[in-house]
């Protein structure tokens, strides 16, 4: 049985001019094809509101990236709402299936265009999923503008959903599908998929200009590829303790493609789409077997794409960085976080010491790699002085090319979260807004005014001398002479560091 002649209409609800191929949707596209649907895609990227400042834009503007400017490539914002379009091309396509892939940040985004289209075909189903559709999925299912959620992975779902629509059988029974049938059916989890069954990613789907991605002030073709799926950690800030905690009865919820696989797809991306640089989806890429880096660098230069990858401070070694040079790795980012290690322990499950922080930076240093420093602020309890404990430990790194700082946001299905709401710092249902530019955090003891003029100032206290640090207090302030101040510290620092 297959789902021939199914159209499915898949939205990826995307945050504006963050231009980079997702693999999930790509996938979730490939299997249905593979079952002989028709599949279109309505990508929310190029959507801009007015005055809406972007990710990357938020970034440079916090001197954490370099600028770069998409209307040199001749890429601008689409003219009409977003609502517009998407209801002349659901009017155009007449989908039999509508699935919305969510984000915690493009919630508001989703139920706008789910409204959108309120009066179509009332009989086809509208599903959300992705992390937010899995663990917020108590707190959204109300909502009208769903039938159905995917709760984990979507592959298999998807199938099953769109062999018994295209049979004409009303969806039950189906795994990892929350469904509304009077009440809400709640079905168990599906066994994880094997990476290495899943099909190639469907990139037909998407526009010529959603290859292009910034990248160390530089505009490339990038192709995203999963090298694996998951992480074998689970910090209490990442939704990967989540992952783990849901799937803790099948081991986890990490799992890895192998390297010859994943040649094989990077080697036909690269011929069919003119592929520049690879994004290799791996939350920490050296945590793995000696073996599988050994046949990745053995395999990779075939593929001899510049590409970037996260690691954690406790995998760098002197030998891994050296197989990472060997087969063209262009840049790296360390996850830091905190500062303090007593905070690191008792907030994020995370137990390395700073000095082994500070020796993994050395090794770095010591190699041609781009380097960057990732840094989070204004989690659930932290103070002004513990973020200075990050500051301090940031200025002890012999050579980092990117000093980034992140805004925590309390995203469902992490543990901190779950604190935030503990201590009332936010409301159960609040969601999280984008962790590049904003907190919905109120913390009686650090204001998000604070928060945010500390991100800004943030690579100012890292790189400039401890004497120009009362100049830098001044910067934080969000007013006319804090912004006045801020301008020309910024301005000398991109001279003098960047």
């Amino acid at each position: 049985m297959s789902a021939t002649g199914l159209r499915v209409l898949l939205v990826n609800c995307n945050t504006p001019m963050d231009n980079l191929i997702p693999a999930g949707v790509s996938l979730l596209s490939a299997v249905l094809k593979a079952e002989g649907c028709e599949v279109r895609c309505f990508d929310t990227t190029f959507y801009r509101p007015a005055d809406f400042v972007t990710g990357d834009e938020a970034r440079a503007m916090t001197l954490q990236v370099k600028r770069t400017n998409f209307s040199e490539l001749g890429i601008h914002p689409k003219p009409n709402a977003a609502e517009a379009d998407f209801r002349a091309l659901v009017a155009e396509f007449q989908p039999d299936l509508i699935g919305f892939s969510v984000i915690e940040c493009t919630h508001h985004l989703a139920l706008t265009l789910a409204r959108a289209i309120a009066d179509y075909r009332p009989e086809v189903p509208r599903i959300w999923g992705n992390v937010h559709a899995t663990f917020a999925a108590d707190r959204i299912i109300g909502a009208p503008e769903i039938d159905m959620l995917c709760v984990g992975e979507g592959e298999v779902a998807i199938r099953a959903l769109a062999r018994a629509l295209a049979a004409g059988r009303r969806p039950s029974g189906i795994p990892n599908l929350w469904i509304k049938n009077g009440g809400v059916e709640r079905n168990a989890l599906a066994p994880l998929v094997k990476l290495d069954d899943l099909p190639e990613q469907d990139w037909e789907i998407w526009e010529r200009e959603r290859f292009f991605k910034p990248m160390g002030g530089r505009i490339w073709v990038t192709g995203t590829f999963e090298m694996n799926r998951g992480c074998p950690y689970s910090c209490m800030y990442c939704v990967n303790y989540g992952l783990n905690r849901l799937y803790e009865a099948q081991g986890g919820y990490f799992r890895e493609k192998s390297i010859p696989v994943l040649v094989r797809e990077m080697l036909d991306k690269k011929q069919r789409y003119g592929l520049e640089f690879a994004y290799l989806v791996a939350e920490s890429f050296l945590t793995t077997t000696r073996q599988r880096l050994e046949q990745f660098a053995d395999l990779y230069p075939e593929v001899g794409l510049p590409f970037w990858v996260e690691a954690r401070p406790e995998s760098i070694t002197k030998e891994k960085i050296a197989l990472l040079e060997r087969c063209g790795c262009e840049g790296i980012s360390i996850g830091v976080e905190s500062g303090s290690h007593e905070f690191r322990q008792a907030f994020m499950n995370r137990n390395i010491p700073n000095d082994k922080m500070v020796r993994a930076m050395e090794i770095l240093a010591e190699s041609r790699l781009r380097v960057s420093a990732n840094n989070v602020i204004g989690f659930p309890t932290e103070t002004r002085a513990l973020i200075f404990e990050t500051i301090e430990l940031n200025r002890r790194f012999p050579r980092v090319n990117g000093v980034m700082c992140a805004i925590y946001n309390p995203y469902h299905g992490t543990r901190l979260r779950e604190i935030a709401e503990e201590k009332g710092y936010i409301a159960r249902d609040a969601v999280a807004g984008d962790y590049r530019k904003d907190t919905i955090m109120r913390m009686p003891h650090l204001s998000p005014e604070e928060i945010k003029g500390l991100q800004r100032t943030f690579p100012l206290y890292v790189k400039m001398p401890k004497a120009r640090w009362p100049e830098i207090l001044r910067a934080e302030a969000p007013t006319l002479e804090g912004d006045r101040v801020y301008a020309a510290l910024a301005q000398e620092y991109t001279e003098r560091y960047g």
